[in-house]
């Protein structure tokens, strides 16, 4: 794990997530290719956004894109798109429940006009244009957080839990159509209802349901979206490609 110093030796595995651009991660890219080529490594890209849907970074993924043994992608449509190039797999994103908890957890209320919130960065907005017009004439509060710059985790969901129901639709069109629910497995992790629909929102401004809609989220997120199943998630692509590789080499 990379933690601030040039210092890349010694490990069994390296795994680049999202990071293709500027020259110094190109060249660490290549080297490790190199030490992959001796049988020093594996090297692995993981990818959770569509960032070749803008040509200048798709431009700059495939220059190295090919140097790596696998990719992982956090959703089908993203691993296919990689798979065009080398082996991909989809591991999900899922959610570090001790860390998240740090965080605090969202408070309940009663009230029958739960107030809404959709928070993500700027250029996404769109996503909301079917819900908004329901929601004017169910005449519901509604807070946008539009982000223009990243904010650190904490804070970012420290402001998102002080509503009662976070908006998070998925549109099935680009890029919506690649994205990931990571935002909704931390909500429910923090104890708060999602709607990803209109018809989840009238069924949210019932107290009882969201009060229910919690209790049940909190047992799957448990069972399902801890990230120590990623972990043995890893494990097992990584063996799969040794296996794989180690096949190639005795034909």
């Amino acid at each position: 794990m990379y933690d601030g110093r040039q210092r890349l030796g010694g490990h069994d595995l390296y795994v680049f997530q999202k990071a293709y651009l500027g020259e110094l991660t190109q060249r660490w890219i290549r080297t490790i290719a190199r030490w992959r080529d001796e049988g020093r490594c594996r090297l692995a890209f993981d990818l959770c956004d569509p960032d070749f849907l803008e040509p200048e970074h798709e431009r700059r993924m495939l220059d190295v894109l090919p140097l790596f043994d696998f990719a992982v992608a956090t959703t089908q449509p993203i691993a296919d798109w990689l798979s065009q190039w080398l082996p991909a797999y989809v591991i999900p994103d899922r959610v570090d429940l001790d860390g998240v908890r740090e965080i605090g957890l969202s408070i309940p209320t009663r009230s029958f006009i739960p107030r809404l919130v959709w928070a993500g960065y700027e250029r996404n907005v769109g996503a909301l244009a079917e819900m908004r017009p329901v929601i004017e004439e169910m005449g519901l509060p509604l807070e946008i957080m539009a982000l223009c710059r990243p904010v650190p985790f904490g804070e970012f969901w420290g402001r998102v839990i002080e509503y009662d129901v976070l908006l998070n639709p998925l549109p099935d069109a680009a890029p919506f159509s690649y994205k990931s629910d990571n935002k909704t497995l931390v909500a429910w992790a923090l104890g708060m209802p999602v709607a990803r629909t209109v018809e989840d929102i009238a069924r949210l401004c019932d107290p009882r349901t969201r009060r229910r809609e919690v209790e049940a989220r909190a047992l799957e997120v448990g069972a399902l979206w801890d990230v120590r199943k990623s972990v043995e998630e890893w494990k097992a692509v990584l063996g799969k490609v040794t296996c794989s590789n180690r096949e190639e080499e005795g034909k």
